[in-house]
């Protein structure tokens, strides 16, 4: 009798969630390991991460590799020359948090319109100012910067409570209720601007000193996409010289970011560890839709829904 072929094996570098779902939903015909041996590199035909990077020296011991799949809607830890020069299959989980991140933006929104992290600083630090001036949200215009999935998500829960959308994004489709801007119109005449555009490594920002220059001085800057799209120095050096109202960010240029990080203490700053996508909705759905493309590519020879490359 020949011996039975060990399992193709899926291999999860990223520790950043837990593997027991994937293997008990791909056994039998998949093997979800989270390191092989050297003499069982030949087995493994698909990478999984979620933030680690994949690049050459993830990929070059494994001669039969097929798949690189990301639990994420961004792939800019990927290298994406590399990959497509090995003909390797790349793919994301697109879906999975549309609505969360959506929902996450329009809350900083809010939040940064009415004042609640200021406040709520002031309060505790012995202030009790009930004259303070606050907004109303149907009397503020959003401009968000991306148009995708999750920028339609944000604009249609916007418009739902009465706020006016304006939209830069010059590949996507057009909106009912939103008028589409250049970038420099969209800045200088929005009362809070929410950024939901990729980064690609090695691109450049979308907002530097001179775009920020040109928002409302009283402004909300919200950034639940990546850290790389804005000149952090000169958004920080904004809000030190109230040249820019606050901003809330969900992402860092390191994360976690180092111990006695100083510029986490800027003032009118809100500062959240990049759980924008979180909801148990969300948990569930990252899983299905990253096993749905290993089945769909490893097992059935089918494109996978979020591929990239």
């Amino acid at each position: 009798m020949h011996a039975r072929a060990a399992p193709r094996c899926v291999l999860f570098i990223d520790r950043g969630f837990p593997i027991e779902p994937f293997a008990a939903a791909l056994a039998p015909d998949l093997s979800c390991r989270e390191q092989v041996e050297p003499s069982e590199c030949d087995d493994v035909v698909a990478i999984v991460t979620g933030a680690a990077p994949v690049g050459e020296r993830e990929v070059a011991c494994y001669p039969n590799l097929r798949l690189v799949l990301t639990c994420s809607i961004g792939t800019d830890h990927l290298d994406l020359a590399v990959l497509r020069s090995r003909r390797l299959i790349v793919c994301n989980t697109p879906t999975y948090c549309s609505e969360e991140v959506a929902d996450h933006a329009l809350a900083c929104v809010l939040a940064g319109w009415r004042g609640l992290w200021r406040l709520s600083q002031a309060v505790r630090a012995g202030a009790w100012d009930s004259s303070t001036v606050l907004r109303r949200f149907d009397a503020q215009r959003l401009g968000i910067i991306g148009l995708g999935r999750i920028g339609r998500a944000l604009a249609r829960k916007a418009l739902a409570l009465g706020i006016e959308v304006v939209a830069h994004d010059p590949w996507a489709q057009p909106l009912a209720g939103v008028e589409m801007l250049p970038l420099e119109e969209l800045l200088a005449g929005s009362d809070a601007v929410s950024l939901h555009a990729p980064a690609v490594p090695g691109g450049t920002q979308i907002l530097g000193a001179a775009e920020l220059a040109l928002m409302k001085p009283d402004a909300v800057l919200v950034n639940a996409s990546r850290a790389a799209l804005v000149d952090l120095e000169a958004m920080l050096a904004a809000l030190r010289n109230e040249r820019l109202g606050s901003a809330a960010w969900d992402v860092w240029p390191q994360e976690p970011p180092a111990q006695g990080d100083q510029r986490m203490l800027t003032p009118e700053l809100l500062l959240t560890p990049h759980v924008g996508w979180s909801s148990p909705q969300a948990e569930d759905a990252f899983q299905a839709e990253a096993i749905a493309a290993l089945r769909a590519t490893l097992l059935h020879g089918h494109e996978p829904a979020g591929r990239v490359v």
